[in-house]
């Protein structure tokens, strides 16, 4: 007859609460709700329900997997971002709350109608395919060094019916003129690699690490942008993510190569989270 569902979900709840990097009880309800094509209210309402053999095995199979720390998102192999659901698997890093302050960052620019614009480093395609979205009539190019990653770009622009949207493979901008595009946004890697002991396992056993970790006190892959930066046309607007305390090093690292510092914008928290700068 099978299992009560009330019943694997006390279970599952337990075990979640049990793990290392103790994920959120729901998750429990989440997961069987994927499962079965149902919502999470449908799984709490129907907790008297037996479960079937097959979708139990299932469920059990991907509990595994999140009791072992793989991320929620890559167990459905989607997350929400700004709105919209983006398709995310273990080629691209998994899009952030934080992220979508630059994405308000960029709204509130004063750009010319149908604005060409170059994402650096798109992974999942999440910022790019957004703004495509988000601002009527403009183009974009999303780039990535990985070309798994360019695959997944290339399929949530897709799945998003984001029809403006190219992707390429490119280290950073190499190979590009920039000059023709009127704003570039990334949000590249700025984590220091001696700071990996501090992050949550689920984030560095499963993450792409060329796209969270760079050297230099994570300032290393903004250097190379910060020189590449020279071919855009003047007044032309750079947008970035940032870690925490990274704003002042940012701002002036960006001086040392001629680039004029527009504003650092906070996140939530009060964290400066999103750099604009200005080829002058």
């Amino acid at each position: 007859m099978g299992l009560v569902i009330g019943d694997l979900l006390r279970d599952a709840r337990l075990r979640l609460r049990a793990t290392s990097h103790a994920p959120a009880a729901r998750e429990a309800a989440l997961i069987l709700a994927h499962v079965l094509g149902w919502t999470e209210a449908q799984v709490i309402a129907r907790d008297d329900r037996f479960l079937e053999e097959e979708a139990a095995t299932r469920y059990e199979a991907l509990l595994a997997r999140r009791l072992a720390g793989e991320p929620y998102a890559y167990l459905v192999g989607e997350r929400e971002f700004y709105g919209r659901v983006f398709a995310v698997d273990s080629r691209v890093l998994i899009p952030r709350p934080e992220t979508e302050h630059l994405i308000e960052t960029c709204l509130a620019l004063d750009l010319p109608p149908e604005p060409r614009i170059l994402d650096v480093g798109t992974g999942s395609g999440c910022i790019g395919v957004t703004l495509a979205l988000e601002i009527p009539g403009s183009s974009i190019l999303a780039v990535d060094r990985s070309l798994a990653a360019a695959v997944v770009a290339r399929a949530n622009a897709r799945r998003l019916a984001a029809a403006t949207v190219r992707t390429a493979v490119a280290d950073l901008t190499r190979g590009l003129s920039l000059a023709v595009f009127d704003l570039v946004v990334s949000n590249p890697p700025y984590v220091a690699p001696r700071l990996a002991p501090e992050l949550s396992p689920e984030i560095t056993d499963h993450e792409p690490h060329s796209a969270l970790f760079a050297g230099g006190e994570g300032l290393e892959v903004y250097r190379r942008l910060y020189s590449e930066l020279a071919g855009l046309a003047p007044d032309t607007p750079f947008v970035c993510e940032i870690g925490d305390g990274q704003a002042e090093s940012l701002l002036d690292l960006a001086r040392s190569y001629a680039l004029e510092p527009v504003e650092a914008a906070r996140d939530f928290a009060g964290i400066p989270r999103v750099v604009v700068i200005n080829k002058n």
